[in-house]
This record gives C-alpha cells, structure tokens and sequence, in this order.
C-alpha cells in the first residue's frame, strides 16, 4: 500500500521486522509502480498484448489448457507453465476442433435440431424462439473460435486484427441481416442497442463486481491491490482493487461517443421534419450517408490500433511468464486455415437457418406470449449471441487481467457501434429496405447516458465492486424500463 501512495519510497523506511521473500515482492513492485508513466501508457516491456489480439489470447490459452489435460493435470489459465506440448500433423486439426467443442456451451448443441424439430413439427412458436434462442450460443462460440483460428493460422498480425475486428460480431451481423430480410427494424436497431448495452454495462459491470471481490493469492500484483494488513488468502475479500491502463478504454470510449452522436443527430433531424414519404426518405438518404462515413471512421480506428499507435495501445496485462505463454500458443495445437475457414462457413450456415426460424417466431411469441418486441431485441437476442464473451470477460476478471476483460466488452461494444449498425445501415440500402440511424429519443438517451457513465467509471484506471455494482444495476433498471415500454 506504500508503494502505491508513495512510489519513490525507499524500501528502508518499511520496518526490518518483514520476511525476505516479503521485501523482494515489495522490490518488484515498488519498480513497477516507480516506472515513469507506466499505467498510463500501458507498455511495460514483456507481456504485452495488443487490444484487437484479446481473443487471440484467450485462445492460446484455451490451448495450453487442452494440451495440459491429457496428462492428468488439471491447471487454470493463470497457472499454465511450460508444460503445453505442440500438437503437428494430422493430428493437428482434430485437437484444434476438441478444444473448441470440449465447452460446457456444446451442451447446447443439442438445442439446434430441436428448434428444427420445433419448426417443422409445429410445436409453437414459443418453442422455436427459445430453442433457436439457446442454440445460438454455442454456435456463437465456435464461429468465434473458428475466426480466431483462422488469425492464427496466418501468423500475420495486421491481417489477424483485421479479421478479429470484422468477424468477431458475426452472429450480430448474421441476426441483421435475416431480421431486414423479414422487415423487421425495430428489432435490428433494438438488437444492436442490447449488444451495446451488454457489453458496457453487464458484461463490465459483472467483471469489475466479481474481480473486486474475489479474493487473490498475493495481497499485491500487478494488476491489483489489496488493502489489509496481514492479507490471508480467502475466497471472497474486502478492500481490493484492480488497476488497469484506462488509455486504450478511453479511446474505445470517445468513439462511442462519436456513435452516440451519429445516432442522435439523425433522430434529432428526424424529429423536426414533418413524418410524412418524402421527408423520411431524406432521413434514410442521410442515415445512408453517414453510416460510409462512420465506416471510414471505424477504418480509421483499426488502423490507429493495428498500425499507427500499436505500442502505445497495448494492454499492460502479465508478466514475463504470460509472454512465454503467448509465444509457446503460437505453434501449439491449433486449426490449419482450409479447416478454419470450413468450420466457420459450416458454423455461419448452421448460424443463418437458426436464425431464420427464430426470427420467424418472434411476431408470434411477442403477440401470444406478452414479451414485448424491444425487451427481446435488447434483451433477450444480445445475450445469446454474446454469452461466451461474457464468460470470458469474467473469467479473466476473476483472474486479476482486468486489462482482458475491458478489451473484450467495451472493445466489442465498439466495434457494433462503429461497424454493425453502419453494416445494417448499408445492408438495409442493398436489400431495398428504409434501415436508418433514427433509434428514438428513449434509446439514444440510454445509449448516451450508458457511456457517460463508463466513462466517467474507467477514467481512472482502477475498479472495484462498487463500481460494477453500479453498471449492473444500469443494466437492470434498463431491463425493467423496456419490459414496460410499450
């Protein structure tokens, strides 16, 4: 707690009544914290991961854990060693597909040929909506895993971030897509807002209330401190705190504010023009207008990310051993690209006909079920093609890499802002459809105010439970406002 009031502090002001082994942690991180502006920066040599690499890294990860297994030792991720082998040949793509589909999620599986089932057998609309529903999460996971796959096996990062940053919202785009299709935009609009909404708010909310809470094994890392005196190791602790580099979640921030903006203005112009054929048209025609320029602005963000500022927007998260870990994952077990790229079109047809059939069931579960249209677009549809990135985001909260989870939610939440709805914007022109970016005054002011008050959470670079706390009942109370709103 010293070093981190007082960095510049010298170790012989501490008392010689500590341990060795408690002066050398003291030591390492007293260099750490002294370091000039490395929380701001968040480059600190070794073990730095680039923000459109996360789920690139949680998929070495997820291979160093299945390369473990069979040796009858189980580990978690903060704890893998070198003992990972690196599986070649044939067997290669066989332990790449087992360590996709070796997931609790797969169970789920099972929900896809039921929702056929369902369909065609007649068994109501109610039935198809919720088991197309479930099955949408495991295909979301393996298509995720499958684009991941595809970036590693290029060994190329520009074009890996690339795709990570195009396909990693896939299902979302896919969802779109089939819901224009129907005619149904209020339900696009009402599922790219929960997406976002998702993110920023349950997905980090739920990080930062787990992470502040869970206990730790070392009273002081890297990534976190824990302010009590003789700190015992328990499950569930008081008085901790994350620390993160807030650089790289402002940037993600301010161009969701730029999202904000682009979506308020045209309501805003909508609302003061007559509603009649003519004016709108001229609102769609303006919609179409800036979602290609928000595009450019996205092109503009991947390449501050990837190219021009790459070492400034790393993600301080691990040590010299998380390094080792990313480079021993880059040969490990793991899809060749001909497989990677059958999978993903295998997992994006399979996505599609789930979809289409939910989609279908939607007019008839909102009219005899009495769920209401915008509390399943927000809601309901979001967290079923979201909830392996929730999971992950929480996972590495809990582990003490805050830096992880706020890439993975607010960097996904960027990216359906900037890129997804100027997609379904564009998408809508191509299929004929008046898709525009007037979301209504109650979902604009949801959406700003959502990021205003991340932002003023993150600006600081630290979180506890508190803070989460207060992102989850954000979240919740929207929940509640749109199961009322008519």
């Amino acid at each position: 707690r010293e070093a981190i009031a007082n960095p510049g502090t010298s170790l012989s002001h501490r008392g010689s009544g500590r341990r060795a082994d408690e002066s050398m942690s003291d030591v390492g991180m007293e260099a750490t914290l002294s370091r000039p502006h490395a929380a701001d920066t968040g480059f600190s040599g070794r073990g730095n991961i680039s923000a459109l690499k996360v789920k690139a890294f949680a998929m070495r990860l997820r291979h160093k854990v299945h390369a473990v297994r069979p040796q009858g030792r189980k580990k978690t991720y903060a704890a893998l060693g070198a003992e990972a082998e690196d599986v070649e040949g044939p067997n290669r793509n066989i332990a790449g597909l087992m360590s996709i589909l070796n997931h609790p999620f797969s169970v789920l599986l099972v929900a896809f040929p039921l929702g056929i089932v369902s369909h065609f057998a007649g068994w109501g609309a109610a039935a198809t909506f919720w088991l197309n529903m479930l099955a949408l999460v495991p295909l979301a996971k393996i298509l995720g895993d499958g684009t991941e796959e595809l970036a590693a096996s290029i060994k190329n990062d520009t074009i890996s971030g690339l795709l990570n940053a195009t396909l990693g919202n896939a299902v979302e785009m896919i969802l779109s897509v089939q819901s224009l299709r129907k005619g149904l935009l209020d339900v696009v609009k009402a599922t790219l807002l929960g997406s976002i909404l998702s993110n920023i708010l349950l997905v980090l909310g739920t990080s930062f209330l787990l992470g502040g809470l869970v206990g730790s094994s070392t009273a002081m890392g890297k990534h976190h401190v824990i302010h009590v005196d003789d700190y015992e190791v328990t499950r569930c602790t008081m008085e901790k705190e994350q620390l993160f580099s807030s650089k790289s979640a402002l940037v993600n921030m301010a161009m969701q504010l730029l999202a904000c903006m682009t979506c308020a203005l045209p309501t805003v112009f909508a609302s003061a023009r007559p509603r009649d054929e003519a004016e709108h048209d001229k609102v769609v025609e303006v919609s179409r207008i800036g979602a290609l320029i928000i595009m450019c602005s996205y092109i503009a963000y991947i390449t501050f990310q990837l190219c021009t500022h790459k070492k400034m927007l790393t993600l301080d998260e691990g040590a010299d051993s998380d390094d080792e870990d990313q480079e021993e994952g880059e040969d490990g077990a793991g899809l060749t690209a001909p497989v990677a790229l059958g999978l993903m079109a295998f997992t994006t047809a399979l996505i599609a006909v789930s979809s289409e059939m939910l989609v279908t069931a939607i007019e008839v579960v909102v009219e005899h079920c009495g769920i209401p249209e915008r509390f399943i677009g927000i809601i309901l549809l979001p967290f079923a093609g979201n909830a392996c990135e929730h999971a992950s985001a929480i996972r590495f909260a809990v582990q003490d890499r805050p830096g992880l989870s706020i890439g993975i939610a607010v960097g996904s939440s960027t990216q359906i802002a900037l890129f997804v709805v100027p997609f379904t914007v564009v998408m809508g022109w191509v299929l004929n459809k008046p898709m525009d970016l007037v979301f209504g005054s109650m979902n604009t002011a949801v959406m700003i105010m959502s990021v205003l008050v991340v932002l003023t959470l993150v600006i600081d670079g630290r979180s506890n439970w508190l803070k989460g706390f207060m992102l989850c009942t954000a979240y919740v109370f929207c929940g509640v406002l749109y199961w009322y709103m008519p």
